[in-house]
């Protein structure tokens, strides 16, 4: 399953190191969709449908989903239309790491969307700060608390992205990534929940990002604490 990973890792890293985002993206679709052991499930709004009939397979992961309540900003204006997770295929032995991904767009046909995944156990934030370390941020060090790159990795271009380490999501460690270049603007969020045993990751997009600010400075960090604020409130579907 990770081999496809690293495949749509080399062709990011070579066309820029600020699209992580790009990648988590990537990295929560397809570590849902998966190979070999794994059978994809996913399921899309017909129109009109309610929010519950859609998560109705949801109440079958084995670990903790968390969503937003119908009130919570900024996802008060999205829809929720596509519900992936992974399951053993028929007859397979094999261990099974769960992982389910919620898709959310503009109720009124806008481009802002969001998505929220969840995978069981600790091994994705740790692949998370691990690739933000080695491929996207190599001019800080690996602990660094800010960090900025810009275009390309290039001296002299335009800062593109930066990512705020030591955020927290309640008490819980977590990390904030912000891409404002390369055809695309993203605030993405990954932290681990020791409580439940499960990594989750929370990503806006193009005019949802937007609203919690579109350049790159030191000053994100407020925004950055915003975003964990949003994931804090994020609750069980019951």
């Amino acid at each position: 399953m990770f081999m496809r990973l690293a495949g749509h890792w080399s062709v990011l890293r070579r066309s820029s190191v600020c699209l992580l985002s790009v990648a988590l993206l990537l990295l929560l679709q397809a570590a849902v969709i998966g190979s070999g052991p794994l059978s994809p499930l996913a399921f899309l709004a017909p129109a009109n449908a309610l929010a519950a009939n859609l998560f109705t397979e949801l109440r079958t992961f084995p670990g903790v989903v968390l969503l937003p309540t119908s009130e919570l900003e900024p996802f008060a204006a999205l829809k929720p239309w596509r519900v992936e997770l992974n399951r053993p295929r028929p007859g397979s032995t094999a261990l099974v790491r769960g992982r389910y991904l919620v898709q959310y767009r503009d109720q009124e046909g806008g481009t802002g969307s969001a998505q929220i995944g969840g995978t069981l156990g600790r091994d994705e934030l740790d692949q998370t700060l691990s690739a933000l370390a080695s491929r996207s941020f190599t001019r800080c060090p690996a602990d660094a608390v800010y960090c900025v790159e810009n275009v390309a990795g290039q001296d002299g271009a335009p800062p593109a992205s930066e990512v705020f380490r030591g955020v927290r999501v309640q008490t819980y460690e977590a990390v904030v990534e912000h891409v404002v270049c390369c055809g695309g603007h993203y605030w993405s969020l990954t932290w681990y929940d020791a409580l439940r045993d499960m990594t989750y990751a929370l990503v806006l997009v193009g005019p949802v990002a937007d609203g919690f600010g579109d350049g790159i400075r030191p000053e994100n960090e407020g925004a950055a604490m915003m975003i964990a604020g949003v994931a804090a409130q994020l609750a069980p579907l019951e």
